[in-house]
């Protein structure tokens, strides 16, 4: 990673804020904005995952490694399942591509 992880969830944050409901986007602003980058990235993917929607160039290879930077998949705050998803999520999108 050249750029700080907090740079690039800032980026991803902004690439999906048209994407996700506002009370969802303010949740993971809150996060963000308390250094809670953890949890700030795993609400953003649960967002994206119950709108069935993708950024706009989404890399799930960028976004698995801040994943795993952030221990996503092996430790979650808000969904156990959580890396089984969004794996799962992110191999779709390979699929359609």
């Amino acid at each position: 990673m050249t750029e700080s992880p907090e740079s690039i969830l800032a980026e991803f944050i902004e690439t999906v804020r048209e994407l996700i409901p506002c009370d969802g986007l303010e949740g993971v602003e809150h996060y963000f904005e308390h250094d809670e980058f953890e949890m700030a990235y795993e609400g953003l993917v649960l967002e994206l995952l119950k709108s069935g929607k993708y950024p706009d160039n989404f890399d799930y290879n960028q976004w698995k490694e801040l994943a795993i930077y952030y221990n996503l998949d092996s430790e979650s705050v808000f969904d156990g399942q959580f890396w089984s998803k969004f794996v799962e999520w992110g191999t779709s999108y390979q699929m359609k591509s």
